[in-house]
């Protein structure tokens, strides 16, 4: 795996979600293929719901979640050695979630478990 990428799964993973951006925009910045381009502006627009609820943004946390999710399908499962697969399901959860505290059985907006970046052995 690219060492940017690495660190940028790093960032991810330690709920940096602004520098995981700024790493994402480097990434997109340096690549030529659309299909990385895309997938890095998804990574980029779950980093940024996270950063919405964290803000109290239920609803535009879940508009943007679920967005993407239908684009992810087609990274589904492994793309430049992450698990897009598991990345995937923690974000279905969370969708569950948020849905839960729109509809007021569940009283708390932070996800039970932070979504992860999983990085796959080569």
């Amino acid at each position: 795996m690219d060492e940017k990428l690495r660190a940028a799964v790093d960032l991810f993973n330690d709920g940096r979600f602004s520098d995981f951006q700024d790493a994402m925009e480097g990434l997109t910045s340096t690549t030529r293929a659309a299909s990385e381009r895309q997938f890095y502006a998804l990574l980029n627009n779950l980093a940024e719901s996270l950063l919405q609820l964290s803000d109290g943004d239920v609803q535009d946390a879940e508009e943007m979640v679920a967005a993407s999710l239908r684009k992810l399908d087609d990274f589904v499962p492994r793309f430049r050695g992450l698990n897009v697969e598991a990345l995937r399901e923690d974000f279905r959860r969370v969708v569950v979630e948020l849905r839960d505290v729109r509809a007021g059985r569940k009283a708390d907006t932070a996800p039970s478990r932070m979504p992860r970046l999983r990085i796959l052995p080569e």
